[in-house]
Protein backbone atom coordinates (compact mmCIF):
# COMPACT_ATOMS: atom_id res chain seq x y z
CA UNK A 1 0.00 0.00 0.00
CA UNK A 2 1.39 3.26 -1.42
CA UNK A 3 1.05 5.51 1.92
CA UNK A 4 2.60 7.84 4.38
CA UNK A 5 2.12 10.17 7.36
CA UNK A 6 2.38 13.22 5.46
CA UNK A 7 1.68 13.10 2.25
CA UNK A 8 -0.83 11.20 -0.02
CA UNK A 9 0.47 9.39 -3.10
CA UNK A 10 0.26 11.29 -6.58
CA UNK A 11 -1.44 8.43 -8.98
CA UNK A 12 -2.69 10.09 -11.79
CA UNK A 13 1.22 11.14 -12.91
CA UNK A 14 1.82 10.18 -16.79
CA UNK A 15 4.29 6.99 -17.21
CA UNK A 16 7.18 9.38 -18.20
CA UNK A 17 7.09 11.28 -15.20
CA UNK A 18 6.89 7.89 -12.99
CA UNK A 19 9.93 7.00 -14.45
CA UNK A 20 11.91 10.09 -13.94
CA UNK A 21 12.70 8.96 -10.35
CA UNK A 22 14.61 6.21 -11.62
CA UNK A 23 16.33 8.23 -14.09
CA UNK A 24 17.21 11.07 -11.54
CA UNK A 25 16.90 8.88 -8.02
CA UNK A 26 18.64 12.35 -6.07
CA UNK A 27 17.28 15.26 -5.78
CA UNK A 28 20.43 17.67 -6.49
CA UNK A 29 20.31 15.56 -10.21
CA UNK A 30 16.90 17.33 -10.95
CA UNK A 31 17.79 20.78 -9.67
CA UNK A 32 16.51 23.50 -11.57
CA UNK A 33 17.15 27.18 -11.16
CA UNK A 34 15.19 30.13 -12.24
CA UNK A 35 15.73 34.29 -11.78
CA UNK A 36 12.97 36.30 -11.42
CA UNK A 37 12.25 40.06 -10.90
CA UNK A 38 9.11 40.67 -9.41
CA UNK A 39 7.56 44.39 -9.28
CA UNK A 40 6.12 45.07 -5.60
CA UNK A 41 4.94 48.52 -6.39
CA UNK A 42 1.53 47.73 -5.29
CA UNK A 43 2.31 45.51 -2.94
CA UNK A 44 4.65 47.81 -0.91
CA UNK A 45 1.53 50.62 -1.15
CA UNK A 46 -0.89 48.32 -0.09
CA UNK A 47 1.40 47.32 3.39
CA UNK A 48 1.76 51.51 3.65
CA UNK A 49 -2.24 51.94 3.56
CA UNK A 50 -2.70 48.87 6.26
CA UNK A 51 -0.45 49.97 8.63
CA UNK A 52 -1.97 53.03 8.25
CA UNK A 53 -5.72 52.01 8.53
CA UNK A 54 -4.60 49.47 11.46
CA UNK A 55 -2.06 51.65 13.39
CA UNK A 56 -0.91 49.51 16.26
CA UNK A 57 2.66 47.37 17.62
CA UNK A 58 2.60 45.49 14.82
CA UNK A 59 3.41 46.88 11.63
CA UNK A 60 2.98 44.43 8.54
CA UNK A 61 5.84 43.90 6.40
CA UNK A 62 6.81 43.56 2.98
CA UNK A 63 8.78 40.40 3.92
CA UNK A 64 4.82 38.79 4.91
CA UNK A 65 3.14 39.84 2.06
CA UNK A 66 5.60 38.18 -0.12
CA UNK A 67 5.44 35.17 2.26
CA UNK A 68 1.72 35.15 2.36
CA UNK A 69 1.67 35.77 -1.59
CA UNK A 70 3.53 32.93 -1.87
CA UNK A 71 1.74 30.45 0.12
CA UNK A 72 -1.20 31.20 -1.62
CA UNK A 73 0.84 30.19 -4.76
CA UNK A 74 1.51 26.99 -3.52
CA UNK A 75 -2.74 26.53 -2.50
CA UNK A 76 -3.41 27.70 -6.07
CA UNK A 77 -1.41 26.03 -7.72
CA UNK A 78 -0.71 22.27 -5.64
CA UNK A 79 2.12 20.93 -7.60
CA UNK A 80 4.37 22.87 -6.13
CA UNK A 81 3.34 21.14 -2.69
CA UNK A 82 4.93 17.57 -3.56
CA UNK A 83 8.00 16.04 -3.29
CA UNK A 84 9.52 12.71 -3.92
CA UNK A 85 10.70 9.74 -2.07
CA UNK A 86 10.98 6.28 -2.49
CA UNK A 87 11.19 6.33 -6.26
CA UNK A 88 7.20 8.09 -5.85
CA UNK A 89 5.53 11.45 -6.11
CA UNK A 90 3.67 12.54 -3.22
CA UNK A 91 1.67 15.44 -2.62
CA UNK A 92 2.13 16.68 0.93
CA UNK A 93 -0.78 16.86 3.32
CA UNK A 94 0.47 20.43 5.33
CA UNK A 95 1.22 23.93 4.03
CA UNK A 96 4.36 25.03 5.05
CA UNK A 97 7.63 27.37 5.34
CA UNK A 98 10.95 27.46 6.87
CA UNK A 99 13.21 30.31 7.18
CA UNK A 100 16.27 31.37 9.50
CA UNK A 101 16.17 34.42 11.60
CA UNK A 102 19.15 35.68 13.40
CA UNK A 103 18.77 37.38 16.90
CA UNK A 104 20.71 40.25 15.55
CA UNK A 105 22.69 41.28 12.58
CA UNK A 106 26.27 40.53 14.38
CA UNK A 107 28.84 37.64 12.93
CA UNK A 108 28.13 35.72 16.11
CA UNK A 109 24.37 35.64 16.55
CA UNK A 110 22.27 32.62 16.74
CA UNK A 111 20.57 31.72 14.12
CA UNK A 112 17.07 29.66 14.58
CA UNK A 113 14.89 27.71 12.63
CA UNK A 114 11.75 27.13 12.65
CA UNK A 115 8.96 25.35 10.58
CA UNK A 116 5.50 27.25 10.40
CA UNK A 117 2.37 25.69 9.42
CA UNK A 118 -0.76 27.67 7.73
CA UNK A 119 -4.34 26.36 6.61
CA UNK A 120 -5.03 26.76 3.13
CA UNK A 121 -7.76 29.15 3.31
CA UNK A 122 -5.78 31.72 5.89
CA UNK A 123 -6.06 35.46 5.04
CA UNK A 124 -2.93 37.77 5.04
CA UNK A 125 -3.36 39.19 8.24
CA UNK A 126 -3.51 35.58 9.42
CA UNK A 127 -0.64 34.44 8.10
CA UNK A 128 1.55 37.56 9.06
CA UNK A 129 0.26 36.62 12.51
CA UNK A 130 2.07 33.21 12.71
CA UNK A 131 5.06 34.45 10.81
CA UNK A 132 5.75 37.91 12.94
CA UNK A 133 5.16 35.97 16.22
CA UNK A 134 8.14 33.15 14.83
CA UNK A 135 10.40 36.35 13.93
CA UNK A 136 9.59 37.71 17.57
CA UNK A 137 10.32 34.65 19.29
CA UNK A 138 13.03 33.67 17.49
CA UNK A 139 15.07 37.34 18.59
CA UNK A 140 14.00 36.82 21.99
CA UNK A 141 15.99 33.83 22.15
CA UNK A 142 13.69 31.07 20.04
CA UNK A 143 11.85 30.43 23.62
CA UNK A 144 8.88 28.40 21.19
CA UNK A 145 11.88 26.90 18.69
CA UNK A 146 12.15 22.89 19.16
CA UNK A 147 14.43 22.66 16.19
CA UNK A 148 17.88 24.05 18.54
CA UNK A 149 16.99 21.82 21.72
CA UNK A 150 16.35 19.22 19.36
CA UNK A 151 19.72 18.93 17.58
CA UNK A 152 21.75 20.03 20.52
CA UNK A 153 20.26 16.87 22.30
CA UNK A 154 21.53 14.73 19.41
CA UNK A 155 25.07 16.36 19.74
CA UNK A 156 25.66 15.11 23.03
CA UNK A 157 25.82 11.64 21.66
CA UNK A 158 28.67 9.41 20.78
CA UNK A 159 29.62 9.88 16.75
CA UNK A 160 28.86 6.22 16.21
CA UNK A 161 25.44 6.75 18.24
CA UNK A 162 24.30 9.42 16.13
CA UNK A 163 25.47 8.27 12.93
CA UNK A 164 22.66 4.91 13.58
CA UNK A 165 20.15 7.35 14.70
CA UNK A 166 20.57 9.76 11.58
CA UNK A 167 20.43 6.09 9.53
CA UNK A 168 17.09 4.84 11.28
CA UNK A 169 15.55 8.65 11.09
CA UNK A 170 16.92 8.41 7.21
CA UNK A 171 15.11 5.11 6.85
CA UNK A 172 11.77 5.93 8.35
CA UNK A 173 11.32 9.34 6.56
CA UNK A 174 12.33 7.08 3.28
CA UNK A 175 9.03 4.97 4.29
CA UNK A 176 6.60 7.74 5.03
CA UNK A 177 6.68 6.75 8.96
CA UNK A 178 8.72 9.76 10.95
CA UNK A 179 7.05 11.32 13.31
CA UNK A 180 5.84 15.33 13.17
CA UNK A 181 8.28 15.61 16.20
CA UNK A 182 11.52 14.52 13.53
CA UNK A 183 10.51 16.48 10.60
CA UNK A 184 10.06 19.27 12.61
CA UNK A 185 13.54 19.15 13.94
CA UNK A 186 15.39 19.40 10.80
CA UNK A 187 13.27 22.56 9.19
CA UNK A 188 13.67 20.57 5.46
CA UNK A 189 10.39 18.40 5.55
CA UNK A 190 8.48 22.16 4.69
CA UNK A 191 6.89 23.24 1.62
CA UNK A 192 9.64 25.22 0.95
CA UNK A 193 12.57 27.31 2.34
CA UNK A 194 13.10 30.79 2.36
CA UNK A 195 16.20 33.12 2.65
CA UNK A 196 15.59 36.65 3.10
CA UNK A 197 18.80 37.82 1.93
CA UNK A 198 17.75 41.13 1.15
CA UNK A 199 17.85 41.78 5.07
CA UNK A 200 21.12 41.64 4.75
CA UNK A 201 21.29 44.47 1.71
CA UNK A 202 22.09 41.85 -0.39
CA UNK A 203 21.14 43.04 -4.34
CA UNK A 204 20.77 39.95 -5.78
CA UNK A 205 19.40 37.03 -4.99
CA UNK A 206 22.50 33.88 -5.28
CA UNK A 207 20.68 30.34 -5.94
CA UNK A 208 20.18 28.03 -3.03
CA UNK A 209 20.60 23.98 -3.97
CA UNK A 210 18.26 22.03 -2.53
CA UNK A 211 19.38 19.15 0.49
CA UNK A 212 18.92 15.34 0.02
CA UNK A 213 18.02 15.03 3.32
CA UNK A 214 14.20 15.86 3.87
CA UNK A 215 11.55 16.36 1.25
CA UNK A 216 11.50 20.13 0.51
CA UNK A 217 11.20 20.33 -3.12
CA UNK A 218 11.77 24.17 -3.01
CA UNK A 219 13.92 26.80 -2.08
CA UNK A 220 13.57 30.76 -2.61
CA UNK A 221 16.08 33.11 -1.67
CA UNK A 222 15.17 36.97 -1.56
CA UNK A 223 17.25 40.10 -2.66
CA UNK A 224 16.69 43.23 -1.62
CA UNK A 225 13.93 45.73 -2.35
CA UNK A 226 14.74 48.17 -4.28
CA UNK A 227 13.08 50.85 -6.56
CA UNK A 228 14.03 50.96 -10.44
CA UNK A 229 13.60 53.55 -12.90
CA UNK A 230 11.61 51.72 -16.08
CA UNK A 231 10.04 53.32 -19.25
CA UNK A 232 6.53 52.93 -20.38
CA UNK A 233 5.51 52.57 -24.32
CA UNK A 234 5.30 56.10 -25.10
CA UNK A 235 8.89 56.66 -23.42
CA UNK A 236 7.58 57.78 -20.13
CA UNK A 237 10.05 57.41 -17.30
CA UNK A 238 8.13 55.69 -13.79
CA UNK A 239 9.61 53.78 -10.63
CA UNK A 240 8.82 50.85 -9.75
CA UNK A 241 9.47 48.71 -6.57
CA UNK A 242 11.02 45.38 -7.44
CA UNK A 243 13.22 42.56 -5.85
CA UNK A 244 15.11 39.79 -7.35
CA UNK A 245 14.35 36.14 -6.44
CA UNK A 246 16.17 33.13 -7.06
CA UNK A 247 14.23 30.01 -6.89
CA UNK A 248 15.68 26.38 -6.81
CA UNK A 249 13.42 23.49 -8.05
CA UNK A 250 13.50 19.68 -8.01
CA UNK A 251 12.09 19.11 -11.71
CA UNK A 252 10.47 16.15 -10.78
CA UNK A 253 7.69 17.24 -9.04
CA UNK A 254 6.21 19.48 -11.95
CA UNK A 255 7.07 20.14 -15.51
CA UNK A 256 8.59 23.86 -16.52
CA UNK A 257 5.53 25.32 -17.92
CA UNK A 258 3.18 24.40 -14.52
CA UNK A 259 6.35 26.31 -13.11
CA UNK A 260 6.29 29.26 -14.98
CA UNK A 261 2.53 29.89 -14.85
CA UNK A 262 3.11 29.44 -11.06
CA UNK A 263 5.27 32.21 -11.33
CA UNK A 264 2.42 34.47 -12.96
CA UNK A 265 0.08 33.66 -10.40
CA UNK A 266 2.64 34.89 -7.52
CA UNK A 267 2.87 38.22 -9.50
CA UNK A 268 -0.85 38.72 -9.73
CA UNK A 269 -1.10 37.76 -6.32
CA UNK A 270 1.52 41.03 -5.37
CA UNK A 271 -0.10 43.50 -8.28
CA UNK A 272 -3.15 42.49 -6.24
CA UNK A 273 -2.58 42.29 -2.76
CA UNK A 274 -6.33 42.75 -1.78
CA UNK A 275 -6.40 39.04 -3.24
CA UNK A 276 -4.64 37.80 0.03
CA UNK A 277 -7.37 39.61 2.16
CA UNK A 278 -9.97 37.37 1.06
CA UNK A 279 -10.14 33.24 1.70
CA UNK A 280 -9.45 31.37 -1.63
CA UNK A 281 -11.37 28.49 -3.56
CA UNK A 282 -9.26 25.68 -2.76
CA UNK A 283 -8.84 23.49 -6.00
CA UNK A 284 -9.88 20.12 -5.41
CA UNK A 285 -7.32 17.40 -3.91
CA UNK A 286 -5.25 14.99 -5.37
CA UNK A 287 -7.31 11.90 -6.57
CA UNK A 288 -6.24 8.94 -4.76
CA UNK A 289 -4.93 5.39 -5.42
CA UNK A 290 -8.11 3.85 -4.98
CA UNK A 291 -10.03 6.59 -6.80
CA UNK A 292 -7.76 6.49 -10.03
CA UNK A 293 -8.10 2.79 -10.27
CA UNK A 294 -11.67 3.37 -10.03
CA UNK A 295 -11.64 5.80 -12.87
CA UNK A 296 -9.54 3.27 -15.04
CA UNK A 297 -11.77 0.68 -14.30
CA UNK A 298 -14.62 2.53 -15.25
CA UNK A 299 -12.78 3.82 -18.34
CA UNK A 300 -12.15 0.70 -19.61
CA UNK A 301 -15.46 -0.66 -19.21
CA UNK A 302 -16.85 2.02 -21.24
CA UNK A 303 -14.25 1.53 -24.02
CA UNK A 304 -16.06 -2.10 -24.26
CA UNK A 305 -19.43 -0.96 -24.09
CA UNK A 306 -18.66 1.67 -26.91
CA UNK A 307 -16.91 -1.24 -28.93
CA UNK A 308 -19.81 -3.73 -28.61
CA UNK A 309 -22.50 -0.98 -29.61
CA UNK A 310 -20.00 -0.41 -32.68
CA UNK A 311 -19.98 -4.33 -33.79
CA UNK A 312 -23.61 -4.22 -33.39
CA UNK A 313 -24.24 -1.06 -35.61
CA UNK A 314 -22.16 -2.79 -38.04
Amino acid sequence: MKRRNDATYVANLIPFKRMLPYVMPKRTDALVYHQFSLDLTNGVSFIKELNRAEPGDHQYRVFELFLAAFLRTIVMRPHLNRFLMNYECWQRNELSLNFVVKEDYTDDAPEHISTLYFEPDMTFPEMASIINRTIEDSRNGGTDNNTDSAIELFLHFPKWLLRFIIGIIRLLDWYGVAPKALRDADGLHASAFVANLGSINLKGSPHHHLYEWGTTSLFITMGMLRRKRVLDESGKRSFIDSMEIGVTVDERISEGFYFIKSMHVLQDYLNNPEKLMERPTIPSPTPTLKEVKRYKRAAKKDRRRRRREDRKSA
